[in-house]
């Protein structure tokens, strides 16, 4: 049964035998325990096959018996790599600090990443790894087993009920869980709810407090929605008035659009740049010399060899680089009030604040001038308008006012 490794360490050769009494030399060999494989036939007294090293010059006084002769067409195996690298001792040197130089690479932490934060500033969790030892350029062997990282990054961080270190190659992972911050007391200092704007209400639902208005009611800046002040009069309380109150608020958007509109759209005119990653660091490859665009849209991609958890800190990027060029795009009238109506309802929604809604909208007047589409709408908009009043002079009971 062959040996392929065994073959290869010991070297062998491929060999042409020309002669008439190959299978007499065949036989012999064979008795002779001197391995042949690959026989083939290449000519009428002309055969081709592949023999060990050392049985090649055993097999010498068997084709002077036969009459045969031989030649050698070709060498493989680890004693004729081993002359060829001696040959090349500057490529043995380079690849040996190669490899020696991607070891030492990924003996060392170039990137620390911190997950999980929702609250807690990130920057934080790592100057507390960096007073630990986990930073970038860190050697790998100094750092401690992780189970020891996470008790010393837990003690550090007190705001956090469990942390994770993972060491992923030459990147280390903090996953952090933070504790559950406690639900803030609402304010208990009095207050009123008044509106923020002039609105004609649409809801009212008070949770503490009195309501002062009913729906449809028009209500002027500053008036009292829901007040702070709640029973009799021979017996009052103040409190902190709390509730949702919406309203119908009217705004009047004035919108322009020019119609010309300048795109981009791509020539066919494109470019790679290779870079070879090394840590952080990228160091262009091909081209040397980079064809500047006036107009580009670039997108890049990376690879970094990875194996069961490791990756490797050498790496290859690849940036693709297309060139665009701007064009003039003239549009109806038509078409840009569509697009101007949809700017102002943007913009009025981002004024109106959180669940703000368009009930309805109108269009006052459009013109074009000088290129450009004047619009202005009219929107009607459900909002929220209570806001906060704090209650500065706490009426007294008519019982505490007789007091001398």
């Amino acid at each position: 049964m062959r040996n392929g490794l065994k073959e290869w360490v010991d070297g062998h050769v491929t060999i042409t035998v020309r002669g008439k009494r190959f299978e007499r030399l065949l036989n012999m060999a064979i008795r002779d325990g001197i391995r042949i494989w690959n026989i083939r036939r290449v000519g009428e007294d002309l055969t081709r096959c592949d023999i060990l090293i050392r049985d090649y010059f055993r097999l010498r006084p068997l084709l002077r018996e036969t009459g045969c002769r031989s030649h050698v067409e070709g060498r493989g195996g680890l004693p004729f790599w081993l002359i060829r690298l001696r040959r090349r001792a500057g490529l043995a040197i380079g690849a040996s600090l190669f490899f020696l130089g991607l070891y030492m690479l990924s003996s060392f932490v170039w990137t620390v990443e911190v997950s999980g934060t929702r609250h807690m500033d990130p920057q934080k969790v790592i100057q507390a790894a960096e007073q630990i030892g986990i930073k970038e350029g860190v050697w790998k062997v100094k750092l401690k087993e992780p189970l020891v990282l996470q008790k010393e990054l837990m003690s550090l961080l007190p705001e956090v009920t469990w942390v994770g270190v993972d060491i992923q190659g030459t990147k280390v992972q903090l996953q952090v869980v933070e504790k559950d911050a406690p639900v803030k007391p609402l304010p208990t200092s009095p207050r009123h709810l008044v509106a923020k704007k002039r609105a004609v209400i649409s809801k009212v639902l008070p949770e503490v407090g009195k309501s002062q208005v009913t729906i449809n009611q028009l209500v002027e800046k500053g008036q009292v929605l829901i007040s702070g002040i709640i029973g009799n009069e021979t017996r009052q309380q103040v409190v902190s008035a709390r509730g949702t109150v919406r309203g119908e608020v009217w705004y009047v958007s004035e919108t322009s659009l020019p119609l010309t509109q300048t795109m981009y759209r791509l020539t066919g005119e494109n470019q790679e740049q290779q870079y070879l990653l090394i840590g952080p660091y990228a160091v262009q490859v091909w081209p040397l010399n980079k064809q500047a665009y006036t107009h580009s849209e670039s997108s890049e991609s990376r690879f970094l060899p990875s194996y069961a958890g490791y990756t490797s800190p050498i790496g290859w990027k690849t940036v693709h680089t297309t060139e665009t060029e701007p064009i003039q795009r003239q549009m109806s009238v038509e078409e840009a009030t569509e697009i101007a109506k949809r700017f102002a309802r943007e913009d009025i929604l981002r004024k109106a604040g959180k669940d703000a809604e368009i009930s309805d909208e109108k269009v006052l007047h459009v013109s074009t001038e000088n290129g450009k589409v004047y619009l202005s709408i009219h929107f009607s908009v459900i909002e929220d308008i209570a806001v906060e009043q704090p209650i500065v002079g706490i009426p007294q009971t008519p019982a505490e006012t007789s007091k001398p």
